[in-house]
């Protein structure tokens, strides 16, 4: 899949904060023809973390090569898969981001790709590899957000949401991994948050004024942790 740059109204309140949006193509997407998502150098079964090398690799340039920002003004968002991808990068360079909002966020990867009894599971072995098979198994392992949050470091403000009803990404999840984090790192300044919808599934919700609503939220931790409210 690719991320087209598109125009959408409920960026303003950003922009109009002096933010800069930025959409990163990385390893995985289609944005560079097949090969960007194919093995042996793209990001399929064992050649995965590129995409998160990849996306660090943006946000430190962002930082260090180009100046549009610094680290305790750049921020990060993904959503199911991609609350993966915000995961582990966040465990890669915790100091690079001041703030990390994590969607429904795909975080416990071995334990969910063991189960084919999730409706998603068994249809997504042929991207991320089985982990019931010890290649793949120990692969995922070297990526999955939940066994690979470090000890003693500064992780960014992170807000976690998830659904109650949710059959792709379990509610225990965006929960275990916010419990892992404040675990493993009591002395972490930045807050560690969750938001649970205890009436909503994987989308969220359907209805207009909720959607905007839940982005208020999302918005609100997102401003406050940067101070441009």
């Amino acid at each position: 899949a690719s991320i087209e740059a598109d125009f959408r109204a409920t960026r303003l309140p950003l922009l109009e904060r002096g933010m800069i949006y930025v959409i990163a193509h990385i390893r995985g997407g289609g944005e560079m023809g097949r090969q960007w998502y194919e093995e042996p150098n793209g990001a399929k079964y064992l050649c995965k973390k590129n995409t998160f090398y990849d996306f660090v690799d943006v946000a430190k340039a962002l930082v260090d090569e180009w100046k549009w920002t610094s680290s305790d003004m750049l921020s990060c968002e993904g959503r199911s898969a991609g609350g993966l991808l915000i995961g582990a990068s966040i465990n890669m360079a915790p100091e690079l981001f001041r703030v990390a909002i994590l969607g429904v966020p795909f975080v416990d990867v071995v334990v969910t790709m063991t189960d084919s009894t999730i409706p998603l599971t068994s249809g997504e072995w042929v991207e991320w590899g089985n982990p019931n098979e010890e290649k793949f198994f120990h692969y995922m392992m070297e990526y999955s957000p939940m066994n690979n949050v470090q000890k003693g470091r500064t992780y960014p403000s992170c807000w976690l949401t998830g659904g109650l009803n949710d059959p792709r990404v379990a509610y225990w999840e965006p929960a275990k991994f916010a419990a892992t984090l404040r675990h493993e790192n009591p002395d972490n300044p930045n807050p560690i948050c969750m938001k649970m919808d205890l009436s909503a599934g994987h989308f969220s919700a359907s209805d207009r004024y909720k959607y905007y609503k839940e982005l208020a939220a999302d918005y609100a931790f997102l401003l406050d942790q940067l101070n441009l409210v």
